[in-house]
């Protein structure tokens, strides 16, 4: 059942009692691609909880990683905003107003292609967040005490990188700063644990066989060759044919940088929707990006962002597996 005004509401208080107190004044994103209800239910939420909403609307962006129009971005930057909301149809996490923000020392919340739907109570924004970031955590130093990583799937993907001296991460609906002298934020719903690995390093095979950025649920599996840290060729059905294309009309030769991240989804609340806000964080899954790395930490900056999600992979770190047939196998 979709929920109605009063339950989107409700929900909304979780990610505002995680990210934000009375008195603080925040600014919604969003667009006319996004159903209205989402910015009316988290406005609504703000005021009963003392919090100011200011909400901006746009045109939809013409790609994920671009960012929002000028007068937007500027209000933003503003030094009486406390906390920014990406409430649009295209995912702007990896795009400048990010970084520009996170160098601000200000604080955002990706929500980004949220529908209604996946703020139902027993849906992924009513998981337990506190018990994800602890598994987050664990994962993340796993990650960030590693060298190298590798992810197989029985769909043909294998793919290794080196993460030897990059930090992992637990991004669990709580914030979280990404430097220690700037800003940060994290996702609602939310539930992964990442790690961004060395630009150049990544060789092998991903295919992606859940959802991609861009295409939605994947009927035709979405295959990327990776040699010396870039996507040289992106093979499937229609899939990768609408990759192709976006890639040729906007990309630049770092949007195929890869692999730009690997996470691991910790959410068990998820199910498959179609969407990459809530199916990458999908318990088990694992979602691999390609192009910008600046946000998460990482040198490669591109004009694009690209992420896809394989259904149940295993993934290790130095040899030791640390998740397995859509199970996470950490202490």
């Amino acid at each position: 059942m979709t929920p109605n005004l009063a339950d989107i509401t409700k929900v909304f208080r979780t990610p505002l009692t995680l990210n934000a107190k009375a008195g603080d004044r925040i600014l919604i994103i969003t667009d006319t691609a996004m159903d209205p209800i989402l910015w009316q239910g988290l406005s609504q939420a703000a005021r009963e909880m003392n919090i100011e909403p200011i909400v901006t609307i746009m045109q939809p962006r013409e790609t994920h990683a671009t960012d929002p129009v000028e007068p937007i971005r500027r209000a933003a930057m503003g030094d009486d905003v406390s906390l920014t909301v990406y409430l649009t149809s295209t995912a702007m996490a990896h795009a400048p107003i990010t970084e520009d923000l996170v160098q601000r020392g200000q604080s955002f919340i990706l929500m980004e292609e949220l529908t209604p739907a996946m703020l139902t109570p027993d849906g992924p924004a009513g998981a337990d967040y506190h018990a994800i970031n602890a598994l987050g955590q664990k994962v993340a130093k796993i990650f960030t005490e590693g060298e190298t990583v590798r992810v197989r799937s029985s769909g043909g993907t294998d793919l290794t990188a080196s993460i030897k001296g990059r930090p992992g991460r637990s991004i669990a609906g709580m914030p979280l700063r990404l430097r220690p002298d700037g800003g940060g934020g994290c996702a609602f719903p939310d539930g992964e644990s990442h790690v961004c690995p060395v630009e150049g390093t990544g060789e092998g095979t991903v295919v992606f066989d859940l959802t991609a950025h861009s295409v939605g649920a994947i009927k035709e599996p979405l295959k990327l060759t990776i040699e010396k840290g870039w996507v040289t060729k992106v093979e499937g059905g229609r899939e990768a044919k609408i990759w192709q294309e976006i890639l040729e009309k906007h990309g630049d030769r770092n949007s195929y940088n890869a692999p730009a991240e690997i996470a691991l989804g910790l959410n068990p609340k998820v199910t498959p929707t179609g969407v990459m806000r809530t199916d990458k964080k999908m318990f088990g899954t694992s979602h691999i990006g390609m192009g910008d790395t600046i946000a998460l930490g990482g040198t490669c900056h591109a004009r694009l962002r690209l992420e896809g999600v394989i259904r149940q992979p295993e993934i290790t770190v130095d040899g030791k597996v640390i998740a397995r047939d859509g199970k996470i196998l950490v202490e």
